[in-house]
């Protein structure tokens, strides 16, 4: 089974009124995170958009801007921060090198299980 149909089938598509949750929820959760996140690592971002990708649940642009998937809301609180912290890394290293990573565990020591909640 691949990773992304056992991804569907743990995050069905949801309904209308969950999808519009998810959003108002990601549009209030995200930026206070983002803030709390990018002062600890005193790195800022140009913006945050929320998008409804299906296959990132974030991304960071060349212009320093953010952006997160709205199906991240349906993850546990430690797998958002992760991917927040991990976007927010971003802004220093364009790159997954080691440095990037060691950015990212300064910051959450227990990434690599925070990061497995995604694919679960």
């Amino acid at each position: 089974m691949t990773r992304q149909r056992l991804r569907r089938e743990n995050h069905p598509e949801p309904d209308s009124d969950e999808k519009a949750c998810c959003i108002k929820r990601a549009r209030e959760y995200l930026p206070e995170r983002v803030g709390f996140y990018s002062s600890l690592m005193d790195l800022q971002p140009a913006g945050i958009t929320i998008t409804g990708a299906r296959t990132r649940f974030g991304s960071c642009s060349s212009k320093k801007r953010l952006s997160f998937s709205w199906r991240l809301m349906q993850y546990p609180d430690e797998a958002i921060d992760y991917v927040v912290v991990h976007e927010l890394a971003h802004l220093r290293y364009m790159n997954h090198s080691k440095e990037f990573y060691e950015l990212i565990e300064k910051f959450l020591p227990d990434y690599k299980q925070r990061r497995k909640l995604l694919k679960e």
